[in-house]
Parts: C-alpha cells; sequence; structure tokens
C-alpha cells in the first residue's frame, strides 16, 4: 500500500505528462491553425469553431461562421449527389477524402482538398466532425488552364485542313488528325492507317526517310514536299514541316508533322514557270529561255568546235498596223508571224519572241555562212506574203540582223547585241532585207549621239517634270495611290517620252543622277499632299542599275531625312531583269524594306518571272503586265493566267494591281479572277501635278 508521501509523487508525476501533452496538443493545434484550414461542427453540420485560415480562405468573419453550415458556402459546382455521397459516408462513421469548390462572400471560387473526420462520444454515437482543409486553388487553376489550352489545340487539330499527326523514327503513326480523310480522299478505317511511308508516292519515298532521318539526327525542323497517294486520278502534292519532340532526357522521341496540300500551288508554280519561259502570247520561248538555251548552244559550239548564228528580226511597220487597227489586230498578226517563223527553220533551231515585234532565231550546227543567209531570205519571203486579220489583208516585210558565232561574239549577250546591231543598220537603210554584222556598225549614230549630250545637259539644268498616274481600287473606284513617271521637257522638241532617253540614261550610267531626281521630287510633292490632308503612296520606279548602286540605301534615308516623307508612304518598282543577278538584289531589297519602304515588281509575265524567285524575293506588290490585261475579258487564257498570279500572290501576302487598263470589261473580268487595284487610262492618264491636284480634289469630293 502506498504512503500518501508516495501518492503525492505519483499524482505529481502524473500532471507532469498530462501537462506535457497538453503542451504537444497546444502546439500541434497551432501549427494546424498557421498551415491548415480546419473546422469543427457538429452533428447535423453546424460550424462549431472555424480557425483564421478558414476565416481568410472564405473572407468570413469568424461570428459569421458559427452557428452556420457549409451550404453558405456551396458554389453550385457540384451536384446534388456529390454531397449526398459525402454525408452517407462519414454519417457511417469512416473518413471522406475530396475535392471541394467553395465561394467565398466576396463572390471569388476556391478550391480545397478536403478532409472530414468524423468523432463517436462513448456510446458510439457521432457527436461531432473535424474538416482539415488545404488550399489547392492554384493547382486546380493550373489545370483548367491545361485543360483549356489541350481542348484548344485538340480543336484546332480537329477542325484544320492541315493534317497534323505524330510519327515515329520508323514512320509509324503515333497520332493522327480526323484532315487525312477529306485531304486523301480516303474511307480506310482509322485502324487500318498505321505508317505514313505507305501513303507517300513511290518516287518521293526516300527523299521522305530522309527528311525523318534528317530531323531526328539534327533535331531541327524540316520542311519537305512529296506526294500523296489518295483514291482520285493523280497524287496531291503536299508540303509537311516535321519538328521533333524532345523528352526530360534531351533524346528525340517522335516527330510532330503538319502536312497541307499544295496542289493547287503546286499548278499555279508550274503555269507561272510556263509563263517565265514563254511568250504568254505566241506560245514562243521568250528572251529568258533563248538566252539559256543559247548559252548551252555556245558551250556545245565550243566543245565540239561549230558554228551558230544568231537572227534578230522585226516586223516593219507593225507599228502602224497596231496604232491603226488596235492591238487585237496587233496580236493576231503577231501570232500569225510566230507561226510563219516556224515553219521557216530546220526542227532542232529556235524561235524565239523577245517582246514587242522582235522575234530571234538560233541556228545550231551551221555548216557555212550562207546557209543563215538563205533562212534569212525565207523568213522575208513568208512575211512578205499577206497577213488576213478579220477579212483584211495586212502586206508588212521584215528586217533581219545576223551575228555568227565564233565571229562575233562567245557569249550570248555579245551574239545576240551584235544581231541587234546589224539589224539596226538594216532598219537604217529602209528597212526589209537583212545584213551581217560588221565591226564598223557599232559606231554610235550622230543621233544618239546628239541625244546623250541633250540628255546630260537637261539632267544638269533639270528639264524634266513628274506626271502621276492614279492608282484605284477597282471594286470601289477610290484612289489607294500614284505611279510617280518622269517626262523630259526639251526646250525644242518639246515633251520626249521615257522609251526614247531612260534606255539611253541606263546604259550611260545617267540613270543614277536622273533616278535619284526623279525620287527626291516624288517623296517632296506627295509631303506637300500628305500635309494637304492626301494620305496616299507614291510609286517611283528604281532600275537595275540603280539598284546595284553602292550608297544607294544611304541616298534612299537622305532623300526621305530630307523631305521629311515617312518610309511606309513611298513604294519602289523595279522589273523582272533584277532576277539575273538574284543574290545580290535581295540583299538590297531586304534592307530597303527594312526601313518601311514597299517593293513591287513591275511588268510582272514579261522576262524573267520565275514562282521561284518571286517566294524568295522581299516583294509586296505583283503588277500585272498590261499585255495579259489587254484581251482578259474575253481571252480565257490571259484569264487563267492572272487567275494563277493572283493565287500565288495570296497564298505569299503579296498584293495584285493591274496595268493598262481601258475596258470596263477587262474592270470586271479582273474583279472575277480576284484582282484588286488597277491602273490605266480608263480611271486616268499620267498626269501633271497640277492636274493631278484637281484630280485629288474630286476624289475627295466624291465627283
Amino acid at each position: 500500500m502506498l504512503t500518501p508521501q508516495e501518492w503525492e509523487e505519483l499524482l505529481h508525476e502524473k500532471d507532469e505528462k498530462l501537462k506535457d501533452a497538453l503542451r504537444e496538443l497546444a502546439d500541434v493545434r497551432t501549427a494546424l491553425d498557421q498551415s491548415t484550414i480546419v473546422a469543427m461542427t457538429d452533428h447535423r453540420g453546424i460550424i462549431l469553431r472555424a480557425n483564421d485560415q478558414f476565416c481568410h480562405i472564405s473572407k468570413y468573419p469568424r461570428h459569421e461562421l458559427i452557428g452556420q453550415d457549409h451550404r453558405l458556402l456551396n458554389s453550385g459546382y457540384h451536384p446534388k449527389t456529390f454531397f449526398k455521397q459525402m454525408w452517407a459516408c462519414i454519417g457511417s462513421g469512416r473518413i471522406w477524402r475530396g475535392e471541394i469548390r467553395n465561394r467565398a462572400k466576396d463572390g471569388s471560387y476556391y478550391w480545397v482538398d478536403t478532409t472530414i473526420v468524423p468523432f463517436r462520444n462513448q456510446e458510439g454515437k457521432i457527436y461531432q466532425y473535424v474538416s482539415i482543409r488545404s488550399d489547392i486553388t492554384a493547382r486546380k487553376q493550373m489545370e483548367e488552364e491545361v485543360r483549356q489550352s489541350e481542348e484548344k489545340y485538340r480543336i484546332i487539330a480537329e477542325n484544320t485542313s492541315d493534317i497534323i499527326s505524330m510519327i515515329d523514327r520508323s514512320g509509324e503513326f503515333l497520332y493522327l488528325s480526323p484532315a487525312h480523310k477529306s485531304v486523301w480522299a480516303h474511307d480506310v478505317p482509322d485502324e487500318e492507317i498505321r505508317n505514313m511511308l505507305d501513303w507517300i508516292a513511290d518516287e518521293d519515298r526516300d527523299n521522305f526517310l530522309y527528311a525523318i532521318e534528317h530531323t531526328f539526327s539534327t533535331r531541327k525542323e524540316y520542311l519537305v514536299e512529296c506526294r500523296l497517294k489518295t483514291k482520285r486520278d493523280k497524287p496531291i502534292w503536299t508540303e509537311t514541316k516535321l519538328n521533333p519532340i524532345i523528352d526530360e532526357h534531351d533524346n528525340v522521341t517522335c516527330l510532330i508533322q503538319v502536312t497541307r496540300d499544295t496542289t493547287e500551288r503546286k499548278q499555279s508554280e508550274e503555269l507561272i514557270h510556263y509563263l517565265a519561259y514563254h511568250d504568254a502570247l505566241t506560245e514562243l520561248p521568250n528572251r529568258r529561255m533563248y538566252v539559256q538555251h543559247l548559252g548551252k548552244e555556245i558551250m556545245q559550239a565550243k566543245r565540239f568546235q561549230s558554228n551558230m548564228a544568231v537572227l534578230f528580226l522585226d516586223l516593219d511597220r507593225f507599228k502602224d498596223v497596231n496604232d491603226s487597227f488596235g492591238h487585237d489586230v496587233g496580236d493576231l498578226l503577231l501570232k500569225e508571224a510566230a507561226t510563219r517563223l516556224k515553219a521557216s527553220v530546220k526542227p532542232g533551231d529556235m524561235v524565239a519572241r523577245l517582246g514587242g515585234d522582235e522575234f530571234t532565231v538560233l541556228i545550231s550546227n551551221l555548216t557555212e555562212r550562207e546557209e543563215a543567209a538563205a533562212v534569212a531570205e525565207q523568213i522575208m519571203q513568208v512575211m512578205q506574203e499577206p497577213f488576213y486579220m478579220n477579212g483584211q489583208a495586212f502586206n508588212i516585210s521584215s528586217s533581219i540582223g545576223i551575228s555568227l558565232f565564233p565571229d562575233d561574239g562567245d557569249n550570248a549577250e555579245d551574239l545576240l547585241k551584235r544581231a541587234d546591231t546589224a539589224l539596226y543598220t538594216v532598219k537604217s537603210r529602209g528597212r526589209n532585207g537583212f545584213d551581217f554584222f560588221d565591226p564598223s556598225m557599232e559606231a554610235k549614230s550622230l543621233e544618239r549621239i546628239l541625244m546623250e549630250n541633250e540628255l546630260r545637259k537637261a539632267i544638269e539644268q533639270e528639264h524634266f517634270q513628274i506626271y502621276y498616274q492614279p492608282k484605284m481600287d477597282i471594286k470601289t473606284g477610290t484612289l489607294t495611290g500614284m505611279e510617280a513617271l518622269v517626262r523630259w521637257m526639251h526646250p525644242e522638241l518639246g515633251i520626249i517620252p521615257p522609251n526614247r532617253f531612260i534606255p539611253i540614261a541606263e546604259e550611260s550610267g545617267m540613270i543614277i543622277p536622273l533616278g535619284e531626281w526623279i525620287l527626291k521630287e516624288a517623296c517632296k510633292q506627295n509631303k506637300r499632299w500628305h500635309d494637304q490632308g492626301y494620305e496616299l503612296k507614291v510609286s517611283v520606279n528604281l532600275s537595275v542599275r540603280q539598284i546595284y548602286q553602292k550608297d544607294l540605301l544611304d541616298m534612299i534615308k537622305a532623300t526621305l531625312e530630307e523631305t521629311q516623307l515617312e518610309p511606309k508612304w513611298l513604294e519602289l518598282e523595279i522589273t523582272e531583269s533584277i532576277f539575273v543577278k538574284m543574290d545580290e538584289a535581295t540583299i538590297v531589297l531586304q534592307q530597303i524594306r527594312d526601313i518601311g519602304i514597299q517593293i513591287s515588281i513591275d511588268d510582272f509575265g514579261t522576262g524573267y518571272s520565275s514562282f521561284s524567285y518571286i517566294k524568295s524575293l522581299p516583294v509586296d506588290t505583283i503588277k500585272i503586265d498590261a499585255s495579259f490585261i489587254r484581251d482578259v475579258h474575253h481571252n480565257q487564257e490571259s484569264q487563267a493566267i492572272v487567275k494563277a498570279i493572283v493565287t500565288i500572290a495570296e497564298s505569299l501576302n503579296m498584293k495584285v494591281v493591274a496595268e493598262g487598263i481601258e475596258l470596263n470589261d477587262q474592270v470586271a473580268a479582273l474583279q472575277e479572277n480576284g484582282c484588286g487595284q488597277g491602273q490605266g487610262y480608263l480611271f486616268s492618264r499620267p498626269l501633271a501635278t497640277a492636274d493631278f491636284e484637281q484630280f485629288l480634289r474630286k476624289e475627295q469630293l466624291g465627283i
């Protein structure tokens, strides 16, 4: 039996243990209150206690929570069955865990990860619940953002016209978007579509395999063109961009592919490629194709020590026919002349149209000089026979200049130039004849010398004026800009048109100071119009010689700074001849474009145009040459050409302007084929500054 002192010691020991336990409980409570949302309710769910964290997240003061149940926080997000199941669980004495979205007092929503623990009394009845919650709002928001992002990309993948897919290194599909059914035009069940390579045309399969291996090994995106098999008569052309997917271990696990049907664009490319090498009117090879072919033939002739002849000819008095009877009759005559020319040469010799009424013939494997003379005589004979157009007979003749390889030159440029020189000599003697090149012909004519001297004086004394031709929105009839065109105001000869002096200026180098003057005057005048409230873009022609001018960029910047014209209100027009030095031109044009100036290609379709070149150039606008517009209202071929150019321009985000519009029927045909802007005499001829100002005022008044 314990003594009183032993009892006292025992009680003291127990009291200390109890105090320690209470201190531990107090510490746990403090830790929970600081880090966790804690609430205590009775068996009916009435809140008996709420800690500070509960009050903070719910934004309710404690006295507004005590005595309420959790319906006060109901967000309406969960269905009634959710809470019914929860009460069934805790009512049976089991612990319930789940995630709940609640609504705070200010109407905002928050998520909590919840654990509810039921407590029983001595009779085994539940008398209270303790809920312990953690704020998971940030995590749920992140999950929702991820879900929305995944949903967005799923919608994009399933509704885009491009095929989006995922493949492994062997080409096996890991994912394939629904667009494949419409693009490939098939009804094969998805489970039977296993490998990308099965759908690639046999001749392109190695190319695609290389693309896969290249992307896996270099870990960089790759663009590949190939044909895909379909249930159509022909495979479709596609462009596929492959991107590597890299895992956390820095390994390429698979590839994402975006495949686009480019068949229509490919067809447009082929048409443009044809246009690049053929004359649209006569379907003869054009200058570009002729020069390339001539270059190859020269290499062959050097190798086998053979001879060739270049015949340069034009049609005498063709301009009179054009001016008197119109371009339609002139075009018919040119087509018939092309037919007669082809019939006058032997198979293997090339006939080409260089432009206007100028043609050239290449005679390969020439045995003697007289053979070229015989061909020239044959051509002259067939050209002298009457041309019957629209029930009327036209009598014309031809003048021909001939250069010989290797006597007169060992490259295409020299042979063409010297054949042209011989042609000029024939025409100066009265036309209707032919002659072989002679070195004495290269001496400049007196007229040329005088013209060059007069032009030099005119540049020094600024005997020039700028005329402006409006560019219009052909749908609305509103003014969209203007092209600056130079005119030589000779004190004795009057107005001299550009076609008479610009070639001399380019050949002599005087185009550099003249071009600078034109640019400065056009920018200065446009700034004046801007200050008057007419915000329009002025287009200024830039010659090939100017493009390769060393200080061109500095000159343009200085001009804009001096005239205070913003770069966005200036457009520079170039011709297709820049494609000869493609790489150099691209660098210069990109530098100009970086300033904010726009670039357009003038007379598109007449020379060197190629879709591959257009894609590579920093260009904003394509101007369709007037030769395609002249008969666009009744010629299906011209309409197809315009449509193809517009299609390509749209795919490259370029604008299209039609030149030489003279008829309302042409406007209707252009609109039907997607062309929205144009210029030509239908709207206005080029106008002097004062006359253009009147045009601007009328436009402003809607007259």
